[in-house]
């Protein structure tokens, strides 16, 4: 009685796996309804085909040709101001961060440059929590600390950051850095 239950149970698991692979794999059999009208890539919604198929993997997401400044970009003026410190420009980059997550659900990824692009707004909102000409953005996109050095960036999470600056000294993991963590 065990030896027909787990052939059958095999079976079954077998039909159910022949049943979903073209799903699983993007494929369509060249035979089937599906294939014979396909444009662009993509299938068309004749009868029998399952429009969720694809031929070619789908497009990349494009980012909007315009960006929106989000309202924490207004108070981009003060970093790097004479009238304000290094940890309160820590704090304004946490805003805009926060501003950036609030918009777009998590933080930014990646090293400096890529996490400045996201906050200027070339993301899939196009949502700008930092004006793309600001002049704390160096010519090679990095977002630099008074001092000119590339802050780092270090996402503990989609919701935790650490940045940090070299400060005066410019360089990093000395006594004279400023840090902060979300």
């Amino acid at each position: 009685m065990r030896v027909y239950l787990t052939f059958f149970l095999i079976a079954l698991a077998a039909l159910l796996l022949w049943s979903i692979y073209p799903q699983l794999t993007g494929s369509v059999a060249k035979d089937s309804p599906a294939s014979s009208d396909s444009r662009d890539g993509e299938l068309s919604h004749t009868k029998g085909a399952n429009p969720s198929l694809r031929t070619s993997p789908p497009r990349p997401p494009s980012f909007p040709k315009q960006t929106t400044l989000l309202p924490a970009a207004s108070g981009t003026d003060l970093l790097h101001s004479p009238n304000t410190t290094p940890q309160d420009d820590l704090s304004l980059l946490h805003t805009l961060l926060w501003s950036h997550r609030s918009s777009l659900g998590e933080n930014p990824v990646g090293l400096n440059d890529e996490i400045t692009a996201a906050l200027t707004g070339r993301n899939i909102k196009g949502a700008a929590s930092l004006p793309a000409d600001h002049p704390a953005i160096s010519e090679k996109g990095e977002l630099l600390d008074r001092w000119k050095t590339p802050y780092r960036f270090h996402a503990f999470s989609g919701k935790l950051m650490e940045i940090r600056s070299a400060g005066p000294d410019r360089q990093f993991f000395t006594s004279d850095d400023d840090l902060l963590r979300e």
